[in-house]
């Protein structure tokens, strides 16, 4: 991913910087230097043979936040910038925002995608499997959230998927040009795609001698980016449709005594 964002314009990186700095100094109320370093600390990695990804460098025995976010690489921070809810305006880092949106709101379906990004090279067939749980719990998480009483615990990948576009696209978005709605039939048949891989093509339900499961690290690789786009898709419909709910809410005029207004 390093090389992929090398030749991004360093201006962006810059102003990117800057706000990652700001926003992480506002992150914490207290003790900011011990909890900024302590955070910093945890994507930096090094071994016995002088590697490290980034130097963490230090000013009056604490952190050097300026200095140490300049020397980064540019794709950890943008990852971090994904993480603290930084905004990276032209660049879609999908896998790092899907799993920051994961980890906030579905625990397992945010460890089932961190294993499916680990297993795409040397499990493939494997992270296939866990991309589609991925996208089982985070529709699960929205449609229970939306309509608690709604019974969807033995539901298909595929069905949950016609479950969430329809509710977030077909029925919430009344203005959505005829060409979103021609890509949310499209939508449908993804998730139908990555839970026929995951029946048919992986070990998750056991093969026989001779069956062809997924080998290949390119189409696992696929089906991950391809769950980050969509989950985070329908996610954004979701709080899109929460904030609309929200407004609706508030908009309802104050009333009481049968609905007249007390004066």
């Amino acid at each position: 991913m390093e090389e992929e964002y090398r030749s991004i314009s360093p201006l962006y990186m810059q102003r990117l910087k800057e706000q990652v700095e700001d926003a992480l100094w506002n992150l914490f109320d207290k003790s900011k230097y011990r909890q900024v370093e302590e955070y910093v600390g945890r994507w930096y990695e090094s071994d016995d043979f002088n590697y490290e990804n980034f130097s963490i460098y230090r000013k009056d025995d604490h952190i050097d936040l300026g200095r140490t976010l300049a020397g980064m690489p540019n794709d950890i921070l943008i990852k971090v910038a994904a993480d603290i809810g930084v905004e990276t305006p032209g660049l879609l880092p999908c896998i790092p925002v899907m799993k920051n949106v994961l980890n906030q709101n579905n625990a397992n379906a945010y460890a089932n995608f961190e294993r499916a990004v680990k297993n795409v090279y040397d499990y493939p067939d494997q992270s296939v499997a866990l991309a589609a749980s991925t996208l089982e719990g985070i529709f699960k998480t929205i449609l229970q959230n939306i309509d608690p009483e709604v019974s969807i615990g033995n539901l298909s990948l595929s069905d949950l998927t016609n479950k969430t576009v329809k509710k977030l696209v077909d029925s919430c978005e009344p203005s959505a040009p005829q060409e979103i709605r021609t890509l949310s039939t499209q939508l449908r048949g993804l998730g139908s795609t990555i839970d026929n891989l995951r029946s048919d093509k992986s070990t998750a339900h056991g093969k026989a001698a001779g069956e062809y499961v997924v080998d290949d690290a390119l189409w696992a690789e696929a089906v991950v980016n391809a769950t980050a786009t969509l989950g985070l898709l329908l996610w954004r419909l979701y709080e899109r449709f929460c904030a609309k709910a929200e407004e609706e809410s508030s908009a309802q005029p104050f009333s009481t005594y049968g609905g007249d207004i007390p004066f």
